[in-house]
């Protein structure tokens, strides 16, 4: 019964590995194609930003890792929340995974006339110079995971009328920045 129950582990974990990696196709392949929608609504870019947060929370504690959240300013704006969150979650799950345990990972978001930036700093290995472009490629991965949700986020981030910007440095740590238009809703 144990080594039964390991088993079945393991097959629901790959299964579920496997879901997220065809959604993933499946999400760059209607992207391509521009056959998706986008859904305008007012969204709360403080709840938005805390939820995404706080989701990592419990990881950052038990790595003992300096998760700051800085919300200069907390507009709601119409956006696709879904997607913007989509596009959040992916950065903060590929700073996880290059930051070191006792390393930072900072979640901010300001606001200027160009509009809003949303973004996710980390003390991890950074990324070569040669290699910064690549990361926004389909497949192209550094080690671990599929190589899809980099080209996933810049791709949603261009469909929602702004841009994913990458600063790095190895062995400092890297800054993706995710720039969108400021459609202020209405108060």
């Amino acid at each position: 019964p144990d080594i039964r129950a390991a088993s079945l582990e393991v097959v629901a974990g790959e299964s579920s590995r496997l879901e997220r990696l065809v959604g993933d196709i499946l999400d760059l392949a209607k992207l391509d194609a521009h056959r998706f929608t986008l859904v305008a609504e007012e969204v709360d870019l403080a709840d938005l930003l805390s939820s995404a947060h706080g989701a990592f929370a419990e990881e950052a504690r038990r790595r003992n890792i300096d998760y700051p959240l800085d919300l200069a300013a907390c507009p709601v704006v119409v956006t696709d929340g879904d997607r913007v969150h989509q596009i959040v979650l992916n950065l903060i799950t590929n700073a996880f995974r290059w930051t070191p345990d006792g390393g930072r990972i900072a979640l901010a978001l300001a606001v200027g006339d160009a509009g809003l930036e949303i973004s996710v700093e980390d003390t991890g290995s950074g990324i070569p110079p040669e290699e910064q472009d690549r990361v926004f490629r389909p497949f192209f991965t550094r080690g671990g995971g599929t190589g899809l949700g980099l080209a996933i986020a810049r791709e949603l981030a261009v469909a929602l009328g702004g841009k994913l910007t990458l600063r790095s440095e190895p062995g400092v740590g890297s800054r993706f920045g995710l720039a969108l238009p400021l459609r202020a809703a209405r108060q």
